[in-house]
This record gives C-alpha cells, sequence and structure tokens, in this order.
C-alpha cells in the first residue's frame, strides 16, 4: 500500500508541475507575442525604428529565457522560432515593405508553444 501511496503522490506532483509548466510558458509567451503585436502597429504607422526596437525587446525575452526553453521545450522548436525572429527583424529593418503575415507568423509561431505543451487526451494515448 505503501508503494501506490508513493506513486499517486510521485504521480500528482508530475501533473501539478505539467499544470504550472503549460501556464508558465503561456505567460511568457503571451508577454512576447504583445510586444509583436505592438511592433506590428508600429510598423503599419510607419514607425519602422520603433517597431524594430519592439522586435528586438521580444527577442531579448526570447533568448533570456533559454535557461528554461532549452530544457522543457523541443530544439527544433527553439530553432525555428528563433530564426523567425530573426528574420522578422532583419525584414523591419531592412526598409522594405513587410506583409502583415509576417508579424502574424511569428506570434502564431509564440501561441503554438503552449498549444503543444497543453495536455490532451491524445497526448495520453
Amino acid at each position: 500500500m505503501k508503494r501506490e501511496i508513493i506513486a499517486a503522490a510521485l504521480l500528482l506532483s508530475l501533473l501539478g508541475l505539467s499544470i504550472f509548466n503549460v501556464h508558465y510558458m503561456g505567460k511568457k509567451t503571451a508577454i512576447l507575442a504583445d510586444e509583436i503585436d505592438k511592433a506590428q502597429t508600429l510598423f503599419m504607422d510607419g514607425d519602422t525604428v520603433g517597431a524594430a526596437t519592439c522586435i528586438e525587446n521580444s527577442l531579448q525575452g526570447w533568448l533570456g529565457w533559454e535557461s528554461y526553453s532549452h530544457i522543457m521545450l523541443r530544439h527544433s522548436e527553439i530553432d525555428s522560432l528563433t530564426d523567425a525572429y530573426y528574420a522578422l527583424l532583419d525584414e523591419v529593418q531592412s526598409g522594405n515593405e513587410v506583409p502583415e503575415a509576417a508579424f502574424g507568423a511569428l506570434t502564431e509561431k509564440l501561441r503554438d508553444i503552449v498549444g503543444k505543451e497543453g495536455m490532451s487526451v491524445g497526448a495520453l494515448l
């Protein structure tokens, strides 16, 4: 009986930590995505310098999260998201016309991280 109680306690601890992890990632990615949304608004208003600054701030937040993300996320997702940041920043700083979809793609990648890490019945089966 003692083993079953320990096993149940461990499972409940893992479940709690997993829920905390998804909640933490959701808050962090929302902050980063808000900066990208702000950059999009500034860019559409003609402020390329302000837009680039917002993208850089979001990128620095993403890179500052490296010690956590490299443990909790797949490396292919980390590389893809980092590449998307630099590609968007390069487009904005080059002065070329940047489609709204470029901002949306980065924002969607950020929000997709939480969706992939969330719990679902399919993930359990």
